[in-house]
């Protein structure tokens, strides 16, 4: 069973990171578009649908940026089933994502919908043999017709209300929570402490995934604490190399001016070489930091004024600007005092291996 769920996890990380450049590429149309109608004073694009100049094509690019956002079901399901059968899984994975986006069942609808589309494909692929020269028909014909049948008897028809009732309550709900101050703060605990808690694992990766779900629902708000969180390790950590350079060792120096790089680019993994000098100690601080900057976020109440951007720049599409770079001030200097204050950088017995920051790597944090 642990071995079925780290699969899936796995399969479910792989179509995340297909359908994360798609969020960026559209968040950042809509960006552009927005800010430079703000700056000419023109802060509602539609009303510019039917119009000539410049105007329409800042509205005709941010309705690409949004149309580009709502593919973000078909990628999902489409490449959690590639990550289980190959090429073979695309049809109905894509199907996943079309009737995902049908029926409202959002990214858990398409979740479900590619690993069913998945391991259908891989079943067929492996029972289904015909050999002689109609063999071709499987794969072009056979295999596509049954799994995207499989789609639509189970994910549309059999489960496709389920689902989109599901989904629509829990986005009801965190609706609510973000219409409510108190709410909100605690809101902002738990994703900003998710976030920092192991830099690209499991439980980060939980926390950018239920923010980018809600993103895709029109509720922006998590998704402005999530990305406010994910600036906070590696800032805090490239402020602390540089409040106290003696404290640490050339390695980690180094480190730390890729860190300003990759804080404001918004990577949270820039962080990693300086947590696993000594994560008993850093993990805490790491957590409390965005905690407390998301917290900072939502108690000075920014909110979205367009599909918000992930980094440090991100702040700049938000109202309130100021409460999100306070935000991630308060949690940078979270980190930068109580690394310092808590762990010598300068040993050397500790894993030279954690020195050179890499983005596809993760803390490995296991409960037995």
């Amino acid at each position: 069973m642990k071995k079925i769920m780290i699969d899936i996890k796995n399969h479910l990380m792989t179509g995340i990171s297909y359908a994360l450049p798609v969020i960026i590429a559209g968040s950042l149309m809509v960006a552009v578009a927005k800010i430079i109608g703000l700056i000419v004073g023109e802060p509602n694009l539609d009303a510019f649908a039917k119009s000539d100049g410049l105007m329409n094509w800042l509205y005709l690019t941010q309705d690409v940026g949004f149309k580009i956002i709502g593919l973000m079901n078909y990628v999902l399901g489409a490449y959690v089933a590639f990550s289980i059968a190959g090429k073979k899984g695309l049809a109905a994975g894509f199907t996943a994502g079309l009737i995902a986006s049908m029926t409202g069942s959002g990214f858990l609808g398409a979740v479900l919908g590619g690993l069913l589309a998945g391991y259908s494909s891989e079943w067929v692929g492996r029972k289904i043999r015909i050999t002689g020269s109609a063999s071709s028909s499987v794969p072009l014909i056979i295999l596509p017709f049954i799994t995207v049948g499989l789609q639509v008897v189970i994910m549309l028809l059999l489960l496709g209300d389920v689902l989109s009732w599901i989904n629509a309550t829990l986005m009801g709900w965190v609706q609510q929570m973000t219409e409510d101050g108190t709410s909100t703060v605690m809101l902002a605990a738990v994703l900003g402490g998710m976030i920092c808690f192991d830099l690209g694992g499991p439980v980060n990766k939980a926390a950018w995934g239920t923010a980018n779900v809600l993103f895709l629902s029109g509720v922006y708000l998590p998704a402005i604490l999530v990305n406010v969180a994910i600036i906070i390790p590696p800032l805090g950590y490239a402020a602390a190399r540089f409040l106290r350079p003696h404290n640490f060792n050339q390695t980690l120096k180094e480190a730390g001016n890729g860190a300003v790089i990759m804080g404001i680019l918004g990577i949270s993994e820039g962080a990693i070489p300086f947590t696993l000098r000594n994560p008993a100690r850093l993990i805490p601080i790491n957590v409390l930091a965005g905690a407390l900057g998301a917290m900072t976020v939502a108690l000075f109440k920014a909110y979205p004024i367009m599909p918000p951007l992930g980094g440090l720049y991100g702040g700049f599409t938000v109202g309130h600007p100021w409460a999100y770079f306070l935000g991630a001030l308060v949690g940078t200097a979270v980190i930068a005092i109580g690394a310092n204050l808590l762990v010598n950088f300068n040993d050397e017995s500790a894993d030279e291996n954690a020195a050179a920051p890499a983005v596809n790597e993760e803390i490995d944090i296991k409960f037995d």
